[in-house]
């Protein structure tokens, strides 16, 4: 049963909170009505002014800011929360409205520790409010075309094992307040393999199944002197720019997961998936898999081109599922996972990706890490569970979690 419409809050309007309101646009300039922006939450005024002005631009409306989550929820009724605040910050953000029965949509990582998770993910059960995991690359339509093509048309045969490899010389602007906080553990949970590798894990889990243990190796080459936010003060970069790590599915499938910025000289950019039938290779360059597709070849030397394998799978489609799975004809993954969420919102039910799926393909990233501390292989399900949490535990202890 639908709702009036639907009021929606964003928290944190920095970065990846452009994104996603990048795909809310696209969705009313496409005919979407069924959403308004109620409410804008940021501790920086400027960053709510500069949202105002974009929402204002696109629907006429000036939504009010508040400073924190809490001040949203004194002054107005919310029906949804869209959380794009740092990672250190999810759960603070995301408790408060699930505890007065508001769905929240949370960024990756869905917690900044298993056991933010965890927390998150209780508040919801008692509530009755759902939690979704802001995870858009799964929903583009390249990726849905190569689960597809990978697990119904078997274009790959049986899955064996896939090496992905990113390695090559980049520097973010760790004096900028987007990259600052991500250069500290405590208030990232790690650098780059749960940030942008959560993208990497949430894929492998879609398409392949659940991952059974993993081992890690990490390095941190190099380490500046950050300005470290919300009061952390002058320290050391204390996240990973490097790290080489194994994962065995339950399946029986293999993954070999690279990544390094501090890598001088040549650079390697690569994503292959090996089966039975022959191998695709990932047309992307970083750790969004299928993000743009992947062409197919056979042990004879047969090619097939991505383009064709989407005709494929656009043609396998009935009308209906075209609809559910692109609604009014978008492809692209973030417009797609604020549809999810305000739909999901409107006709309550469950959206696409969990909470609990946000914190599987968050608990293989902190099995990495959890196994670079132990210097051995690690099971995930025991890091899911809280059961191995070694490297966590200074995060959880600083956030008194």
């Amino acid at each position: 049963m639908s709702k009036s419409i639907i009021n929606l809050a964003i928290v944190g309007c920095g970065g990846i909170a452009g994104a996603h309101l990048n795909g809310y646009t696209n969705l009313i300039k496409a005919g979407y009505d069924r959403f308004r922006f109620a409410a804008l939450v940021d501790p920086n005024p400027a960053n709510v002014e500069k949202f105002q002005t974009r929402i204002n631009e696109l629907t006429g409306d000036v939504p009010p800011g508040f400073a924190t989550v809490e001040e949203m929820l004194q002054a107005g009724p919310i029906d949804g929360v869209d959380i794009c605040s740092p990672h250190a910050m999810h759960h603070v953000n995301a408790i408060p409205c699930l505890k007065r029965g508001i769905p929240v949509m949370i960024e990756k990582p869905c917690g900044i520790t298993i056991k933010a998770s965890h927390k998150i993910l209780a508040a919801s059960e008692k509530s009755g409010a759902f939690v979704a995991t802001a995870e858009q690359v799964r929903r583009c339509k390249p990726a849905r075309a190569m689960e597809w093509a990978i697990n119904k048309r078997k274009l790959m045969g049986a899955p064996r094992f896939m090496t992905m490899q990113v390695f090559g010389y980049q520097q973010f602007d760790w004096t900028a307040y987007a990259f600052a906080w991500r250069g500290l553990k405590l208030l990232g949970g790690g650098g780059m393999l749960v940030d942008a590798g959560a993208h990497f894990t949430d894929m492998m889990l879609h398409v392949f199944g659940p991952v059974k243990e993993v081992t890690c190796d990490l390095r941190t080459f190099f380490q500046p002197t950050l300005n470290g936010p919300l009061g952390l003060g002058k320290q050391k970069l204390d996240v990973e720019d490097t790290w080489l790590a194994q994962l065995r599915f339950e399946s029986g499938f293999i993954a070999d997961w690279g990544y390094c910025r501090e890598a001088r000289g040549h650079k390697t950019r690569t994503g292959v998936y090996y089966g039975s039938k022959g191998s695709l290779r990932d047309k992307q360059e970083w750790m969004h898999p299928f993000q743009f597709g992947a062409d197919f070849v056979d042990n004879d030397g047969n090619e097939l081109a991505y383009e064709e394998i989407e005709k494929q799978y656009m043609a396998s489609l009935k009308p209906k599922q075209q609809e559910k799975l692109f609604p009014y004809g978008l492809g692209d993954g973030m417009s797609n996972e604020t549809w999810d969420f305000v739909d999901a919102i409107d006709k309550g039910r469950q959206p696409e990706v969990t909470g609990y799926d946000g914190m599987m393909a968050k608990a293989v990233c902190y099995s990495l890490y959890e196994s670079a501390t132990a210097g051995k292989w690690i099971s995930v399900a025991d890091v899911a569970s809280g059961k191995v949490n070694a490297y966590q535990k200074p995060i959880d202890k600083f956030w008194k979690i």
